[in-house]
């Protein structure tokens, strides 16, 4: 089921995202951004959702927090809770894992 050579989908003028590694029910996708690129806030009733910062920086919110996280940092958004990034620096790559998989990303 897994697939590590899917393309990258441009999903606006900063931000791409590619899905690297999906099972069952873990998936694993990369996100790189150019500076001022966004992750829009966002929720998700079904999915939980750990991030980690593999370069770059990123102002982070998750809930009511807002955090500055750098290459090394990981972050995880529950269910059900509003959560988005800022880049503060070209070429930011987020690595996010899933859980379910994100059957909209396939």
């Amino acid at each position: 089921m897994s697939n590590t050579n899917l393309p990258y989908k441009q999903l606006d003028e900063k931000t791409t995202r590619r899905v690297l590694s999906y099972g069952q029910d873990l998936m694993l996708v990369e996100f790189v951004f150019k500076q001022g690129g966004v992750g829009t806030p966002h929720k998700h009733e079904e999915h939980e959702q750990i991030g980690y910062v593999a370069q770059g920086s990123f102002e982070l919110m998750v809930g009511e927090e807002k955090s500055i996280i750098k290459r090394g940092d990981t972050y995880y958004a529950p269910r059900n809770t509003l959560h988005g990034v800022v880049a503060l620096e070209d070429d930011s790559i987020l690595i996010d894992a899933f859980t379910p998989i994100r059957a909209d990303f396939l």
